[in-house]
């Protein structure tokens, strides 16, 4: 039967696109139509519809490809990137070529619309691949977790339940105390339900002190953040002299049986320690006062913002998140890959990559 690929039509081949991602990832996956067109058909920085694509025999989606532009600044230019995503093929059509196929099928569609550089968390599975590809690595990611709240890691070590909420309420007194001492008095914090126009004032002032990182303006924030139908994410913002010079965008959901946020966004001065030191405090506040047991944050190496964080109550995850080698393939002459390689010269967030969005 004649196969042919296609640009994903939200109507029509909806259905067939969730039942390859079930296949795929799981009964976890995300297969929220409206979160799709959201994703897909309204991302403002298309140029010629979605980017995402796939491969038709008949009626029956075999296999899947596609890219989420925005923006990417580096040393001071704005270019155009796009995550890869959804690379997906069906289990009954392995071993066909079909993953290097829509992968080149992206990176071509890509390139006509003017994409300047593809990036991607590639996970285990799909890692050894876009090797095979040529595909360079950039950097392996790194996360940090702050401990807030100790019940139920007690719980799973003591097995007495008593007994792990006393030590809990020890512990959580002792470091919420300490955590009181710890706040910049001058620095004030607002929680918000939607991220402020105003936090481009912030972008504006110190994008500028980064190397690479995803552009984080109004216009992507917005979109991102703001406009997504299926999660309510929440903004704190970090004043100084009513000045915002720092914001955080978390999300906060349930893992393993634990209330836990993650920091989706996690931006400051990168060179400011003062800074950094302070929106982290705010982010663990805000935990205690919301009775959430841990924070996540990953934030690349580039900055003062890794040794802050460690000296300040986050340690790395025992063990790397799903999705954690960054990698890249270069379309256009405006970037080289040497702007783009190694930790040292990023800044990331949790929000990149297809795991905060459930995908």
């Amino acid at each position: 039967m004649e196969r042919e690929i296609v640009r994903l039509d939200m109507n029509k081949d909806f259905e067939a696109f969730e039942e390859l991602s079930v296949i795929s990832f799981g009964e976890g996956t995300n297969s929220k139509k409206e979160m799709y067109q959201w994703l897909f058909d309204k991302n403002p920085y298309n140029k010629s519809g979605n980017m995402m694509y796939l491969l038709k025999e008949g009626d029956k989606v075999i296999g899947c490809d596609g890219l989420l532009p925005n923006e990417l600044y580096v040393n001071g230019k704005v270019l155009l990137t796009a995550h890869s995503v959804k690379s997906m093929t069906h289990p009954d059509y392995k071993k066909q070529g079909i993953f290097r196929t829509m992968t080149q099928n992206s990176c071509e569609r890509g390139r006509q619309d003017g994409v300047d550089v593809v990036i991607g968390l590639a996970n285990d599975q799909s890692y050894p691949a876009y090797q095979r590809f040529g595909w360079p690595t950039l950097f392996e990611k790194e996360v940090y977790v702050r401990p807030i709240l100790i019940n139920n890691i007690l719980k799973r070590r003591i097995k007495v339940g008593f007994l792990a909420s006393m030590g809990n309420s020890v512990y959580s007194a002792y470091m919420k105390n300490k955590l009181k001492g710890q706040m910049d008095k001058e620095i004030r914090f607002e929680i918000l339900d939607r991220v402020p126009e105003e936090i481009q004032k912030c972008w504006d002032k110190y994008k500028e002190k980064y190397r690479v990182m995803l552009v984080r303006d109004f216009k992507y924030c917005n979109y991102r953040y703001n406009l997504r139908p299926d999660v309510n994410y929440v903004t704190i913002l970090a004043r100084l002299n009513n000045e915002i010079i720092g914001f955080s965008i978390l999300h906060n959901s349930v893992a393993n049986g634990s209330k836990m946020t993650s920091a989706v966004e996690f931006f400051t001065d990168p060179t400011n320690e003062r800074y950094i030191k302070a929106l982290a405090n705010g982010v663990a506040k805000y935990c205690y006062d919301n009775g959430l047991e841990y924070a996540v944050v990953g934030t690349g190496l580039y900055g003062k913002y890794k040794e802050v964080l460690l000296n300040n109550g986050f340690m790395i995850t025992r063990k790397p998140p799903k999705n954690n080698m960054m990698i890249a393939n270069v379309l256009s002459d405006r970037v080289t890959i040497e702007e783009l390689m190694g930790h040292e010269n990023w800044h990331i967030t949790q929000g990149d990559g297809e795991t905060e969005l459930d995908l």
